[in-house]
């Protein structure tokens, strides 16, 4: 590998540079660098040691290589064939029938294709530039949207959440109604099979007052009356409490998930409209059975 050194502008390549007149642009080796500083024209350059340059002001200094083989000589010539730098004697001895070039010319090729792909380098760097401030102003847009979506999606939920407590409260009076109307029906039920129960216990005492006081005359004369007393205290007005209540009357209420957004949650309004029409007929019919009992007791004559 070639050896870089800075030769002395004065003597040449047989001498190494070890100062650089920052003034005069020049290497010197320590003999001419001494004569430099004591010339009248050139004691008040500066100078600078060249082991002690800044990296970025020795890069500016026009480095010269020197060929392995020959040290003495410069190299000056690119072997096209070798791709490898050489001097001019290596060019008259081993390279003397090889293609070359000066390395300023090959160089400046070089420099120019470097350059060119240092120009689409940079144009893909502002390309990107661009790109990145578009990515930037795009990654702002998703959050903006992912924040209005989550936003409306929030919004729903709430007027989601009103429509179901709306939905609900309306279910629960409805409920509440029905379940009025139940124990309303159910505490009638209950004055009648009391009722029932004063009637029959009525019709038994006067039958048993008769037949434990009463004279063989007696029972003769209160037989038809007793008799039709006890008929009409057999019979039955009133049913099992359950049988009046329709099966499906105690199930559970459910939401109806499906219509939700338009109306979350129905009731069965069929089945209450034909459990209130069932419970009407039968609270008629009740009535009607009341006033037929109530007039056979008067008709007894025992009231």
């Amino acid at each position: 590998m070639a050896a870089i050194r800075f030769s002395c502008d004065i003597c040449g390549p047989q001498s190494l540079a070890c100062s650089r007149c920052l003034d005069c642009a020049e290497n010197f080796c320590q003999a001419c660098c001494n004569v430099h500083e004591r010339s009248k024209m050139s004691r008040n350059h500066k100078i600078s040691n060249l082991g002690t340059l800044e990296p970025e002001m020795r890069g500016k200094i026009r480095q010269r290589r020197f060929c392995d083989q020959h040290t003495e000589e410069e190299i000056k010539l690119a072997c096209i064939p070798c791709k490898g730098l050489i001097c001019v004697l290596c060019k008259a001895g081993k390279h003397d029938h090889h293609a070359t070039e000066a390395v300023s010319d090959v160089a400046a090729e070089m420099k120019k294709t470097i350059q060119m792909k240092m120009n689409q380098c940079s144009d893909k760097v502002r390309r990107l530039s661009v790109y990145d401030r578009e990515a930037e102003a795009l990654d702002w847009k998703i959050n903006d949207a992912e924040r209005k979506e989550i936003k409306a999606l929030d919004d729903q939920r709430l007027q989601l959440i009103q429509v179901i407590d709306q939905e609900t409260a309306k279910m629960k009076d409805k409920i509440q109604t029905v379940y009025k109307y139940l124990r309303q029906q159910n505490a009638a039920l209950k004055r009648d099979i009391n009722e029932e129960l004063r009637n029959c216990s009525f019709a038994n005492d006067n039958a048993s007052k008769i037949i434990d006081q009463g004279t063989y005359i007696d029972i003769i004369i209160q037989f038809p009356n007793l008799e039709q007393l006890l008929s009409t205290a057999m019979i039955e007005t009133v049913r099992k409490p359950m049988t009046r209540m329709e099966k499906n009357l105690f199930l559970p209420v459910k939401i109806n998930v499906r219509e939700l957004i338009s109306l979350i949650g129905t009731m069965r309004d069929s089945t209450e409209m034909n459990l209130e029409e069932r419970l009407g007929q039968e609270e008629r019919e009740r009535k009607g059975r009341e006033e037929e009992q109530i007039q056979a007791f008067r008709s007894s004559g025992l009231f």
